[in-house]
């Protein structure tokens, strides 16, 4: 699995600088009426969120430096979460969906993985983990500090190191239709030991959606 990633990557300079823009169209739906900022209650994060964007990694593995870009597609409702991770040019790369009971890896062409852990699972099938709980919010711009506060994002206050030991940086921003949403957000994890991966991922969010809670 690790093997059909790095030969993903393997795309031309011009690709790179493609997927790694920062710039372009946003495409803001609709939205329903949302409660994320109030004079009393600090801005709450939204359970269904679909998002649309590209990221790009830098990661160690074995001692080696390695290096994967893309495009994602993230859908979240109140306890299902499923990650559509594509190349450059579209290919299905990875599909994860997470419950709270379980975490399902599916590549193309070979069986399905599963387990209870979700980094877990995704560290052992990519080389790289992806922090699904924590994004479910981090995407949104609510975290919690590393001294168990919550922390709420705004272009004025961008900075956090969460409790997951997770640095965030949201770099810039975009209008939204009641508030500014997150554009850019860098994410930085550094191992403390042999086991741990260090890992700089950047996200560019291309398209937001608040879809209705049915």
């Amino acid at each position: 699995m690790k093997n059909f990633f790095r030969h993903c990557k393997i795309t031309t300079f011009a690709l790179f600088l493609l997927s790694a823009m920062l710039t372009g169209c946003s495409s803001m739906p609709s939205m329903e009426t949302l409660d994320f900022l109030s004079d009393k209650t600090p801005r709450s994060c939204t359970s269904n969120v679909d998002v649309r964007g590209r990221f790009s990694i830098r990661y160690k593995i074995d001692g080696r430096d390695e290096s994967l870009h893309g495009n994602f597609d993230w859908k979240q409702t109140t306890d299902y979460t499923v990650i559509t991770l594509l190349s450059p040019l579209g290919q299905s790369m990875a599909r994860i969906e997470v419950t709270p009971q379980l975490t399902t890896f599916t590549a193309p062409g070979q069986a399905p993985k599963s387990a209870a852990n979700a980094e877990e699972l995704i560290r052992s099938e990519l080389g790289w983990t992806l922090p699904v709980s924590g994004l479910r919010n981090w995407l949104q711009g609510c975290a919690t500090d590393m001294q168990n506060r919550p922390f709420i994002a705004t272009p004025q206050s961008r900075q956090v190191i969460t409790r997951e030991g997770w640095q965030i940086d949201y770099i810039s921003w975009i209008d939204g239709p009641l508030m500014p949403l997150p554009k850019r957000i860098d994410l930085i994890k550094g191992g403390s030991n042999a086991i741990d991966v260090d890992i700089h991922l950047k996200l560019v969010i291309d398209e937001w959606q608040f879809p209705k809670s049915k």
